[in-house]
């Protein structure tokens, strides 16, 4: 596997101080990190650590109108349809029909295949119900009118399809035009727009979702504001996004897959986000569990130590006698859980 060596330094801007906190002390975490999960994006990439809220980030990075080069292959250029339809494990189809089970019966949908008892079944296996509930990201059943979902960097619009199954008046806004161009013509109701954007035309919704899009951007502060400005009173957001204070992060150290420089521009520990939710003006924030996502970044990051990209883990089915141990600690341990997946109220 190689990686060319440089990004334009023309392309590059500095970040001095920490994107979270604004704290100006920091110490070198990792130098000279890759793209190994892609391959798709040049240079080599130092990531500090903040002295005073222990969040990660990138200095210095890719500039707004160059990042886009780094995202040339992307899981969001794939529909999902197409993403389902590459053939799994007899073990994994049946797990998934299982969760299809609980999903009609918890939230309302109709997913087929479903096995029969899997409602009953799942409940009882934590981390099969944690990862139901997380890829529902905890929806509610909307109100009688709809009600209004926004769902912010829609990846392939695989979530999109569940709200709007569900009954929720659902849409999505992504930077990215490929991927509004594969959502628009499965369906979805999306456009090319930022939460900026929207916040000035004072629309409110009744849920915002953010899977896996904070740590992509370079004003997380600003956008959590947006976003609250958004949100009708009472209404909530849903936000997940990797732990830099997880297991993972602490057992594969720079090979560890959730790092992905350079399109992981700040990572969050459950502090840092919690104090950033907070100075947005959320309240009420609860965490939930998004099980059994450490067996595929396990898997990953496990290829990335070897040498290898991450993409040729993709598909393993059997779990590393580390990624079940740790999935079990996760269930006592909440801060080091490989995802924050945290519900914050306005």
């Amino acid at each position: 596997m190689t990686t060319p060596q440089d990004w334009p330094a023309e392309d590059l801007e500095s970040v001095p101080n920490c994107p979270i906190c604004g704290g100006r002390e920091r110490t070198l975490l990792y130098t000279d990190l890759t793209d190994r999960v892609f391959v798709v994006a040049p240079g080599k990439w130092a990531l500090y650590r903040c002295g005073e809220c222990q969040s990660a980030w990138l200095d210095p990075r890719p500039n707004q109108s160059s990042i886009g080069r780094a995202y040339e292959s992307y899981y969001t250029h794939v529909a999902e349809d197409d993403v389902a339809a590459q053939p799994k494990s007899v073990l994994v189809r049946q797990l998934h029909a299982l969760q299809n089970d609980y999903k009609n019966m918890r939230y309302g949908l109709a997913r087929h295949p479903a096995t029969i008892g899997g409602r009953w079944l799942v409940r009882l296996l934590p981390s099969l119900r944690a990862k139901a509930d997380a890829q529902c990201r905890h929806l509610p059943r909307p109100p009688a009118d709809g009600g209004r979902l926004l769902d912010i960097g829609f990846g392939n619009g695989g979530f999109l399809k569940i709200a709007s199954e569900m009954g929720w008046n659902a849409e999505g806004i992504d930077f990215d035009a490929k991927a509004v161009e594969v959502a628009r013509a499965r369906g979805l109701n999306v456009s090319r727009a930022s939460a900026a954007e929207l916040s000035s035309r004072n629309e409110p919704y009744d849920v915002i979702t953010l899977s896996h899009v904070i740590e992509h951007v370079y004003d997380p502060i600003s956008l959590l504001r947006d976003l609250y400005r958004l949100l009708k009173p009472g209404g909530c957001l849903w936000l997940d996004t990797p732990n830099l204070g997880s297991y993972g992060a602490q057992r594969f150290g720079p090979d560890w897959q959730a790092l992905d420089p350079p399109r992981h521009l700040a990572l969050f520990n459950p502090a840092s986000l919690r104090m950033s939710l907070t100075k947005a003006g959320f309240k009420q924030i609860e965490q939930h569990w998004h099980g059994m996502v450490l067996f595929s970044i396990y898997a990953e990051s496990a290829a990335i130590a070897r040498g290898q990209c991450a993409q040729d883990a993709v598909g393993q089915v059997v779990p590393s006698l580390a990624a079940i141990v740790d999935e079990l600690r996760e269930m006592l341990q909440p801060s080091q859980r490989e995802f924050l997946t945290l519900i914050a109220r306005k």
